[in-house]
């Protein structure tokens, strides 16, 4: 057998979506936790700056020594400087200490090889000179390129600092008179940053996972729900197809089938015949009672959705029923018992609901070819009336139960597979339901809920 090559893979949603979404919320997470792992770091640093920039201010602000960077020959102005550089060192974390004048010459530093040397490319200390606080981060490897020269030697003491360049003044709103370079291994702040990157990072991933699980179980509901309308629509064309071929064959056959049924009786009602040939009118009538029932059941498809529900009285409908079936039931020698309870009213068709019930029998005669029983109860629930039909047969597979209600199924040699399917569709229109079960230990179990009438 050849395949079209050209046939399209069926789509599948679920696995699309979990892709494409996956990749994208993925994509989202790590640029999303990448930026605020950056601005938290430099928020935590910034403010760490703020915090020495104070206490260096107030301290130069103190004893008015900053006016030292500006006339470094004044010696009054020398020693206080130095006195408060010795608070400076004081400080726990700074591994290196720089002053600078204004015109950005080191005028003292912790490393004394520093002192006097100009560095002529230094941006932020320009930004400094300017009055603005200056902080970064960085890393040095020993014998690694140094970004600046003022790095020189700076790796074998902290491999990772902080560096600081703050404006000095003499007042709190003077103007600038020097810079005091700070660089700083603030473990503390350091362990602080790791910790709140690890939860930053942590709520990203834990942000990620849930906006894709509820994304996907969102989609995964539509893809079901779809799936499920797809099955009904398929149905429901199949069914309209069944309407369209009621239309075209219940016209067309009626006549010639009872002109084949005329002469068949004819020949019975003539004169003396051979056995044979009464067997064979027999079952020409048979036959032709049977292609009836099935115009009928189109006829009955196509003018479903025109019928009213009102309100019937159950119990003796069936029991009417069993009666009409009684004949045929006593000639396959199958028992049957009518419902006994007390009277009770369903929203359905009286007629339609008939034809049901008459067809569900008609199925467990079908099922009893050597007799059996059929027993038929009425049972209330709340709001809900049920009839249970059960017979004795042979039963039927699971895998044909969840297929006879589906159009043009059948289990019959030659069946058309549409009066369940036909029952199926207008009991939901009645808000009822069907169902069909085993009926232990042999046969089959029919179940219709109905609506009470009010």
């Amino acid at each position: 057998m050849e395949t079209d090559a050209f046939t399209p893979a069926p789509f599948n949603l679920k696995r699309r979506f979990a892709i494409t979404s996956l990749t994208l919320i993925v994509f989202i997470a790590l640029g999303l936790g990448w930026l605020l792992s950056h601005m938290l770091t430099q928020r935590m640093l910034q403010r760490e700056g703020e915090v020495t920039m104070d206490f260096v201010q107030n301290l130069f602000t103190t004893d008015r020594s900053g006016g030292y960077l500006s006339n470094p020959a004044d010696p009054e102005l020398r020693k206080r400087f130095l006195e408060s550089m010795d608070h400076v060192l004081g400080m726990r974390e700074p591994v290196r200490a720089n002053a600078y004048r204004p015109d950005g010459t080191v005028a003292w530093s912790t490393d004394k090889a520093l002192v006097g040397k100009r560095f002529p490319v230094n941006d932020e200390l320009d930004d400094a000179l300017s009055g603005q606080l200056v902080v970064h981060s960085g890393r040095l490897t020993p014998g690694g390129k140094l970004d600046k020269a003022e790095h020189e030697g700076l790796a074998a003491l902290a491999p990772f600092y902080v560096e600081s360049y703050i404006p000095i003044r003499e007042t709190h709103s003077g103007p600038v008179v020097g810079v005091m370079e700070l660089y700083k291994v603030p473990l503390r702040l350091n362990e602080a940053i790791h910790d709140g990157l690890v939860q930053l990072w942590l709520a990203c991933a834990a942000s990620a996972a849930g906006l894709f699980l509820a994304l996907y179980w969102i989609v995964a509901r539509a893809d079901r729900v779809l799936r499920e309308q797809q099955v009904r629509l398929a149905e429901t064309q199949t069914l309209a197809t069944a309407v369209e071929l009621a239309g075209a064959v219940a016209h067309n056959l009626r006549n010639p089938l009872a002109s084949i049924r005329i002469s068949a009786e004819m020949l019975q009602d003539g004169a003396p015949q051979e056995p044979e040939t009464a067997v064979h009118c027999h079952d020409i009538t048979s036959a032709v009672d049977r292609a009836d029932r099935w115009i009928t059941e189109l006829v009955r498809v196509s003018q479903a959705p025109q019928l009213k529900s009102e309100a019937v009285d159950l119990v003796p409908l069936v029991r009417d029923c069993l009666e009409e079936m009684g004949p045929e039931m006593m000639r396959r020698q199958i028992r049957w018992q009518a419902p006994e309870s007390a009277p009770v009213k369903v929203r359905a068709h009286p007629a339609m609901l008939r034809q049901i019930v008459l067809s569900i029998v008609a199925n467990a005669l079908d099922a009893m070819p050597s007799g059996g029983e059929i027993d038929a109860g009425v049972h209330e629930a709340a709001d809900r009336c049920v009839l249970r039909i059960t017979d004795t047969g042979h039963g039927i597979t699971d895998e044909a139960r969840q297929r006879l209600f589906r159009p043009f199924f059948s289990t019959k040699s030659g069946g058309l597979g549409i009066g369940l399917v036909l029952v199926k569709r207008m009991v939901a229109q009645w808000q009822g339901d069907v169902t069909l079960a085993p009926n232990m230990p042999r046969g089959t179990c029919v179940e219709i809920t109905l609506p009470r009438a009010n």
